[in-house]
C-alpha cells in the first residue's frame, strides 16, 4: 500500500512554489523599470530644455515689442536720424542719439557681436540717406516713402511719411544662434 500524503503538506508546497518571483521574473521587472525610468528622465530633461527655449524666445519677443513701442512714442520726423546706424546725423549732434542697437537683458550675445547689443533696428537703408529705391524685400522696398506717388533715388530722410522698420534680436541660446524679427511700418499721424 502506498503511503498516504498529508493534504497540508501538499498545500504548503503549492503555496511555496507560487509565493515568490523567480530570478527570471525579477530580471524582467528590473529591465522594464529601468526602461520606464529612462523614458521618464528623458521627458523631464526635454521639458526643461523646451521651457528654457520658450523663455529665451519670449524674452527676445518682449524686447522687440518694447522697442517698437519706444519707436512709436518718439517724434516721427526724427526716428530715422535717431535710430539709424550713422551717428553723424543725430538730431542733437553726432553721437547723441540711441542708434540702432539696444540691449536685451538675460540673453547671451552671439560670438563676435560688434556692438555688444543683442537688439538692432533696421531701416531700408542704414543712414545717413533714406532712399526709396533700396532693394529690401522683407521691408517692402522699393516703395514710395515720401507720399509723392513716385519711387526715386533721392534722399528722403527729411520728408518720409512712412518708415518701414525691422526689429531684430539675435542671441546665442540653448539651441545655438537664434533670431527673432518683427517687421512693421511706422506712419506719421
Amino acid at each position: 500500500m502506498a503511503p498516504e500524503l498529508d493534504p497540508r503538506s501538499q498545500t504548503h508546497k503549492a503555496r511555496a512554489r507560487n509565493a515568490g518571483f523567480t530570478l527570471v521574473e525579477l530580471m524582467i521587472v528590473l529591465i522594464v523599470l529601468t526602461i520606464c525610468m529612462g523614458m521618464f528622465s528623458s521627458t523631464i530633461v526635454s521639458t526643461a530644455r523646451q521651457n528654457r527655449l520658450k523663455r529665451e524666445t519670449a524674452t527676445a519677443a518682449e524686447a522687440a515689442r518694447r522697442m517698437l513701442e519706444i519707436l512709436r512714442s518718439e517724434p516721427f520726423a526724427q526716428l530715422f536720424r535717431r535710430y539709424n546706424a550713422d551717428p553723424a546725423d543725430d538730431p542733437d549732434g553726432a553721437g547723441t542719439a540711441p542708434g540702432r542697437g539696444f540691449a536685451v537683458e538675460t540673453l547671451t550675445l552671439v560670438e563676435g557681436d560688434a556692438d555688444g547689443l543683442a537688439g538692432e533696428i533696421l531701416f531700408p537703408s542704414q543712414g545717413p540717406e533714406l532712399r526709396e529705391d533700396t532693394a529690401a524685400g522683407a521691408l517692402g522696398m522699393p516703395r514710395d516713402l515720401s507720399g509723392d506717388a513716385e519711387i526715386d533715388g533721392e534722399d528722403h530722410s527729411g520728408d518720409y511719411v512712412i518708415l518701414p522698420v525691422q526689429i531684430r534680436v539675435r542671441w546665442r541660446g540653448l539651441a545655438g544662434e537664434r533670431t527673432f524679427d518683427i517687421y512693421s511700418q511706422l506712419v506719421d499721424m
